[in-house]
C-alpha cells in the first residue's frame, strides 16, 4: 500500500451524537465539513444523518440515546405485546423482575403459536437493550428521569416546532381531582385537639390542554363514573365536556374521540397545530387526523418535560381548592350543609 494512502478507522455514532450533529447543522453557524471533522466522520456520513433526520429524532424519543445500531427482534409480535404489557404494568407502579418478564414473554409466545420461542437470559438482555430498560430501585417519579434524555430532547425541540407558530403548539395531560376535598390543614386553638371531617374519596379525571402562549386553553374534559348523574337533571348545557366510565379513568377510546373533536375544531379555523402528550397506554390509539399532529414526549420524563406538570396543573388545583373553600364558607354563613356535587364542581373547574 502506498505511504500516502491513509486508512480511516470507521466510527459508529450513537443516537445522541447524531442529534447533536442535526442541531449544529440546523443552527447554520458552522460549515458541514467542519462539523464532520469534529465528529471524525466523512461528509457522506453526515449527509446520510441529515437525510434520516426524522427517523433519528423518532428513535431518540422511543429508545436509548447511547444506542448505535437498531436491533430488530426475531419475534416482532411477541416483542410488541411485551413492551405494551410492560408499559401498562409500570404505569400502575407494578414491580417487574426478570423472571416475571420472561414468564410473560413465554405466555405471549404460546398464545401466538411460537413454540420455538425461548425467553432465555440472552433474550431478556437484548429485550432490555432494544427498549432502553434498566433495573432501578423504586423511587419517586422525577428521580427516575434520565437527565441526558431531557437535555437531548430540549436540543431537538426547536426542529419539532419550527413550522408552528407558538400559539399553535399545545400540550395536554390528565390529572385526578378529588372534587369534594377541603385542604387537609387548618388553624386551631393551641390547647385543642385538631379534628376534621372524613375526606371524600369521590374522584374524577380531568384532561387539561393549553397552547404555548397561554392564550388558548381548551375546554376541559371531565371523566366521571356515572353517564347520567342525578345533578345533571334539567340541565341543558354544561360548561365543560363530560364523559364517563366505571373507573372514571381515561381510556384509548375516549382519548381518540377527544382528538377527533379537537381536529374538527381546528379544521373550522384552518389551523394546523402540534400537540405534545405523554406515551401512556390510553394515548396509544391515535386516529387519522388532518389538522392536529401528535408528538409524544420521551418515556419517563414527563415530570420534567411536560409543560402542564411544571406548575400549571398545580396552580389550577390551588385555585379550585380556593373556590371550594369560598363555597363552603358561604354555605356556613347561610346555615346550609357544606356539600358540592359534580355539576357544581364542573362549574368551578370552568371558572378556575
Amino acid at each position: 500500500m502506498s505511504d500516502n494512502v491513509s486508512t480511516r478507522k470507521v466510527k459508529t455514532l450513537n443516537i445522541g451524537d447524531k442529534l447533536k450533529i442535526i442541531k449544529l447543522v440546523g443552527e447554520g453557524k458552522r460549515k458541514k465539513k467542519d462539523i464532520a471533522v469534529d465528529f471524525n466522520i466523512p461528509c457522506s456520513t453526515l449527509s446520510t444523518i441529515l437525510k434520516n433526520k426524522e427517523e433519528i429524532q423518532q428513535r431518540a424519543i422511543e429508545g436509548n440515546l447511547k444506542c448505535k445500531r437498531k436491533r430488530n427482534a426475531e419475534f416482532k409480535d411477541v416483542e410488541e405485546c411485551m413492551i405494551k404489557w410492560f408499559k401498562q404494568c409500570r404505569e400502575k407502579n407494578i414491580t417487574l423482575g426478570g423472571p416475571l418478564i420472561r414468564e410473560k414473554a413465554e405466555h405471549f409466545a404460546r398464545s401466538l403459536g411460537h413454540i420455538e420461542f425461548k425467553a432465555s437470559n440472552g433474550w431478556l438482555e437484548n429485550f432490555k437493550k432494544r427498549h432502553n430498560i434498566f433495573f432501578k430501585k423504586v423511587c419517586g417519579e422525577s428521580g427516575a428521569v434520565d437527565d441526558d434524555v431531557v437535555v437531548d430532547w430540549k436540543a431537538s425541540l426547536p426542529d419539532l416546532i419550527k413550522d408552528y407558530d407558538p400559539k399553535n403548539v399545545f400540550n395536554a395531560d390528565e390529572t385526578a381531582l378529588f372534587f369534594k376535598c377541603l385542604p387537609d390543614k387548618t388553624y386551631e386553638i393551641k390547647e385543642k385537639k385538631c379534628h376534621g371531617g372524613k375526606h371524600s374519596k369521590e374522584r374524577i379525571t380531568l384532561l387539561l390542554a393549553s397552547n404555548m402562549t397561554g392564550t388558548n386553553m381548551l375546554k376541559p374534559l371531565v371523566i366521571g363514573k356515572s353517564k347520567k348523574p342525578r345533578c345533571f337533571a334539567g340541565v341543558k348545557s354544561l360548561t365543560v365536556d363530560y364523559t364517563a366510565n366505571r373507573k372514571a379513568w381515561m381510556n384509548a377510546e375516549m382519548f381518540a374521540d377527544w382528538l377527533l373533536k379537537l381536529d374538527k375544531q381546528m379544521g373550522k379555523g384552518k389551523r394546523n397545530i402540534i400537540l405534545f402528550i405523554d406515551n401512556c397506554s390510553a394515548h396509544n390509539t391515535i386516529p387519522e387526523l388532518k389538522w392536529v399532529k401528535v408528538q409524544f414526549l420521551p418515556a419517563n420524563t414527563t415530570s420534567k418535560l411536560q409543560p402542564l406538570d411544571q406548575g400549571i396543573i398545580k396552580n389550577f388545583k390551588v385555585l379550585y381548592r380556593t373556590e371550594v373553600v369560598r363555597r363552603f364558607v358561604a354555605d356556613i354563613e347561610d346555615g346550609k350543609e357544606c356539600s358540592i356535587n359534580l355539576l357544581q364542581a364542573m362549574r368551578l373547574i370552568d371558572k378556575c
